[in-house]
């Protein structure tokens, strides 16, 4: 057993941010990704996607053989399978912090994720399956609306619609229609511990979107939204997340606070709220203790 970090999906934002965290304090990574990356570590594994057969197999062999005191899984498509696997992974001396499977296939359904939060009175975007007619759509919403991926991580394919025509030359399948939210946009981080309890929380207020009014956030900055805040706890009480946890915020024109969706992960910003980090590398050492286990802070201490 040794002080070795396991961190999956090297290759993404929330990857790379977990290796530069751990290594700057001279932990040694191991990484793994579903293609070769410039990520720097000190062993490396391609991994098939977490769809394939074999992927669980796969993790487990590189478990058994590098025997990591701590697995960070950062891809949102992993975290079903992973969780399911939490015991066996436990079993080899291998601590993780990730939420329950249930919990987890919420957060992965945006449409569960809607009308679950609407069932507990958190506000959330008007939505509908890829089975609704069109028509009905464009009455309920009128324009702009958009189509996000209803299993897809973050926010990848995210379509936006200013007219009809737009809409019914859509010909994507396994999408969610919903209602677009026009105010600003907010990345809520928390990681909340094995009883419930969120020990960081830190919002960031998104700048900059890849594709101007929507898409992933190119530039953050951190904001003090006690509002925002708390809901971002409340929703995580509501699933019984654990772990870190990740979520999209944006504002109504009357200023309400709407959940676009859940990841239950690291998200890609943490960097710019490293008290997630820091929860997360204390977690790890006090079930390190717990457990008799002999890990030393090295290089930076808290």
């Amino acid at each position: 057993m040794d002080n070795h970090i396991l961190i999956t999906g090297i290759g993404g934002p929330a990857g790379r941010s977990a290796v530069t965290y751990f290594r700057e304090k001279g932990f040694p990574v191991i990484g793994t990704d579903i293609r070769e990356v410039e990520t720097p570590v000190e062993s490396f594994y391609i991994i098939p996607p977490a769809g394939a057969p074999s992927f669980s197999t796969d993790l487990i062999d590189i478990i058994k053989k590098e025997r990591p005191s701590l697995l960070i899984t950062t891809v949102t498509e992993e975290l079903p399978v992973v969780a399911r696997l939490k015991k066996i992974i436990e079993g080899y001396g291998c601590i993780i912090f990730i939420s329950p499977p249930s919990a987890i296939d919420i957060a992965n359904d945006k449409l569960k994720t809607a009308m679950v939060m609407a069932g507990h009175s958190v506000p959330v975007p008007i939505s509908f399956d890829e089975c609704t007619p069109r028509e009905s759509i464009i009455r309920e919403f009128g324009f702009p609306l958009l189509s996000k991926p209803r299993f897809g991580r973050g926010e990848r394919g995210v379509a936006l619609y200013w007219k009809p025509a737009e809409l019914l030359a859509e010909t994507r399948t396994g999408l969610v229609f919903q209602e677009f939210i026009p105010g600003e946009e907010f990345d809520v981080n928390l990681f909340i511990d094995k009883e419930g309890d969120p020990l960081s929380a830190v919002v960031l207020k998104k700048t900059r979107l890849k594709d101007g009014v929507v898409g992933n956030s190119l530039a953050v900055e951190r904001v003090k939204r006690e509002d925002i805040e708390q809901l971002g706890i409340k929703i995580a009480l509501i699933l019984r997340l654990e772990g870190p946890v990740d979520m999209d915020i944006r504002l109504r024109e009357d200023g309400t606070p709407v959940l676009l969706e859940i990841n239950a992960r690291l998200g890609g910003n943490v960097l710019s709220s490293k008290e997630v980090l820091d929860s997360l590398f204390i977690a790890w050492l006090m079930e390190a203790r717990t457990q008799l286990k002999d890990i030393s802070i090295i290089s930076q201490s808290l």
